[in-house]
């Protein structure tokens, strides 16, 4: 295998200097230059990544921790990174963690060890306070809305609105027992908590929605769920994790000849678009181009996207 010396020697050049071309460093002669990159091609050199990287000082390579891909929140942010990668210099290297602290906190570790020169999460389990230990290793930007912690970049949502702008929509129709269906329906979730605020706003801090369930994620958990939905008659309004769960207590109700009450999903997704059906749209491919924005700056900063209730009519 070809070594850096080998160059050298060839060139008649120190090995730095063949290192200084190698990572496209400025101060070298175009003719020095143009020798060593002719001998790599000629002799098929491939010089080796991580001596790359470690004399660069940078990997070139931004982690993202990704709870799961069952919702398209995720895929369009997903989405928005690999695009917003692409205009850049850097690679995104996914990290799926399913909510695990100890996978989340393994990657805080590659940060550490500067595998990665920036870290995004997309969503967490582990505590902002022991993420924040690690802001010292590099950028760490969080999807979420912060309050005290200085060390940390966010690029965030803010759903508040367009959730009182859907159960108002609800209200004014006279709608009254309104089930909601949640990927995670526990207070570490802000999407959760987004709107059962919303909820209390609109139908008072005493009220209480019909009925909430977790863990509904694509079109066959809507399917699933919209069995047990049916069994109760008093049911006159839904909002869906997403369109796709939307469409899939759409179809529960069909198939059981049974009127479909006032649904609204989330996402701003093409087969909702196709149904007709009242959304939210999150933005979240936008979200993914900021946080990846975010990730790259070097100042620590928070920015906000607003979320949007789009009815029937928009």
């Amino acid at each position: 295998m070809t070594s850096i010396s080998e160059i050298a020697k060839k060139a008649g050049v120190a090995k730095s200097t063949v290192s200084r071309v190698i990572n496209h460093h400025p101060h070298v002669s175009d003719e020095t230059r143009q020798k060593v990159m002719d001998l790599i091609n000629e002799l098929d050199y491939m010089p080796n990544q991580l001596a790359r990287d470690l004399s660069r000082g940078k990997t070139q390579k931004i982690g993202v921790v990704i709870p799961h891909t069952q919702h398209p929140y995720f895929t369009q942010l997903i989405n928005g990174l690999l695009d917003a990668a692409k205009a850049s210099d850097y690679q995104l290297v996914m990290m799926p963690s399913d909510y695990d602290e100890e996978l989340e906190l393994s990657y805080l570790k590659q940060l550490k060890m500067e595998a990665i020169d920036a870290l995004i999460f997309t969503s967490r389990a582990i505590r902002l306070d022991t993420i924040e230990t690690y802001a010292k290793y590099g950028r760490i930007v969080v999807c979420e809305k912060l309050q005290g912690y200085p060390l940390l970049s966010s690029a965030y949502l803010d759903r508040y609105s367009s959730f009182v702008d859907a159960f108002s929509a609800m209200k004014a129709q006279g709608l009254a027992n309104i089930v909601l269906l949640f990927s995670r329906n526990n207070e570490s979730s802000a999407t959760y908590h987004s709107a059962l605020s919303a909820f209390h706003n609109v139908y008072g801090q005493q009220s209480t929605p019909h009925l909430v369930f977790g863990n509904i994620h694509d079109f066959n958990d809507g399917l699933h769920v919209s069995h047990q939905l049916i069994k109760d008659t008093h049911i006159d309004g839904v909002l869906a994790t997403s369109d796709e769960v939307a469409a899939g207590v759409i179809k529960g109700y069909e198939d059981s000849g049974k009127k479909c009450p006032y649904i609204i999903g989330q996402e701003h997704l093409l087969v909702g678009q196709l149904l007709k059906l009242p959304t939210i749209d999150h933005k979240s491919y936008s979200l993914g181009k900021l946080a990846f924005k975010k990730a790259l700056s070097e100042t620590i900063s928070q920015e906000v996207l607003v979320s949007e209730f789009l009815s029937q009519d928009s």
